[in-house]
């Protein structure tokens, strides 16, 4: 059988074929905005339970994608409307063999098999406009921690130079991590999941304790207390990546005392964390690293430091420090990497250079 052969076939059955149409309802959930951390983990064991439904998710990706460019059909008639007897019950096609049932089908769907239906249904879902309330913003200063409680009881810690972006309405919280770091206590609501946008990862919660910590090509998500789901930041894995990248382009359970590290291309697996408390220290003006790249904790301690401390030569960023940096005294802490590390620390006007001791 030709490709050509095999495609035609499957447009012919996919609208009673129960894979495909049980693909068809996950695209739709998963286009959901506000769709549940439960939701997302049972996608996951679906699509490993058998590859054709990979590859049936896969054929409404590609559909989804092609009715991208196909404008949206007017609206019918009022007596259009009155005279469109199809309930959806059955297939297009059976419908239309009954006898003396008139089908104005005034999406223009004729032609198509159900599967595509639902997934224009999908698509309608995702793109209807919600009513948000304007987005509340609370940002903090170099050197400066704040407490916020929010609406719906949860609390937010964010850390020196930390900027959210915080929306909320009666069908989903969200946030937006601009910058910086922060610690959600999260109000428990199972109908309302609590939504962190940092950077290349998503975090998705019901009511938690957990510390998101956005730095310029990664987020390190700690978990405290409960469990979240880490997602890529397109909420939507394609499928094509899925099979090439399947342990790190998927969602990733995190519980508690675990952490996470997500980049543009991966989501790594949650390990546990070496010191839970030290993972939340900075709350307490106390910035601790374990094995830690000097470029990946500069990200931090700048956001308490007096001038910008950077990086003059590159090989110095992957010099690894472990220890303990006082938010209030950075300068004392630049002083010491000196000597341990061997480096030179020339102070400019406008920040702090770090550079290999010649």
């Amino acid at each position: 059988m030709t490709q050509q052969e095999a495609t035609k076939r499957w447009w012919g059955e996919a609208d009673r074929d129960q894979i495909h149409l049980a693909a068809a309802e996950w695209f739709a959930r998963l286009r959901d905005p506000d769709v549940r951390l439960e939701d997302t983990l049972a996608w996951q064991a679906w699509m490993s339970d058998d590859p054709r439904h990979a590859e049936a998710f896969a054929r409404l990706e590609d559909v989804s994608s092609a009715l991208q460019s196909v404008p949206r059909p007017g609206r019918p008639s009022g007596t259009e409307a009155r005279r469109d007897a199809y309930d959806g019950s059955v297939p297009i096609r059976d419908w239309r063999e009954r006898p003396r049932r008139p089908l104005l089908f005034a999406v223009a769907a004729s032609a198509l098999v159900v599967s595509v239906a639902l997934v224009l249904l999908a698509l309608s879902r995702g793109s209807l406009p919600g009513v948000e309330p304007a987005g509340r913003v609370f940002a903090t200063a170099v050197g400066e921690n704040r407490t916020v409680r929010l609406a719906d009881g949860s609390k937010v810690t964010l850390g020196g130079n930390s900027r959210i972006e915080v929306a909320l309405s009666d069908e989903a919280r969200r946030i937006d991590l601009a910058r910086g770091e922060a610690f959600f206590t999260v109000a428990k609501d199972a109908s309302r999941p609590f939504k962190v946008r940092a950077g290349p990862a998503t975090v998705v919660a019901v009511g938690t304790e957990f510390n998101v910590r956005r730095g310029k090509d990664r987020v390190v998500v700690d978990v405290v207390e409960g469990r979240v789901v880490v997602e890529p930041a397109s909420g939507l894995v394609p499928v094509a990546l899925l099979r090439t990248f399947r342990p790190k382009l998927v969602p990733v359970r995190v519980d508690a005392g675990e952490e996470t590290t997500a980049g543009s291309a991966a989501v790594e697996r949650a390990v546990a964390i070496p010191d839970i408390a030290a993972a939340t220290s900075w709350q307490a003006g106390r910035l601790a690293f374990r094995l830690q790249p000097l470029r990946y904790a500069l990200e931090d301690v700048n956001r308490y430091a007096r001038k910008p401390i950077v990086i003059g030569d590159e090989e110095i960023g992957e010099l690894k420090i472990t220890g303990t940096v006082m938010g209030s005294n950075v300068g004392g802490w630049v002083r010491s990497l000196e000597s341990a590390l061997r480096i030179v620390a020339v102070e400019e006007p406008e920040k702090i250079v770090l550079r290999k001791r010649r």
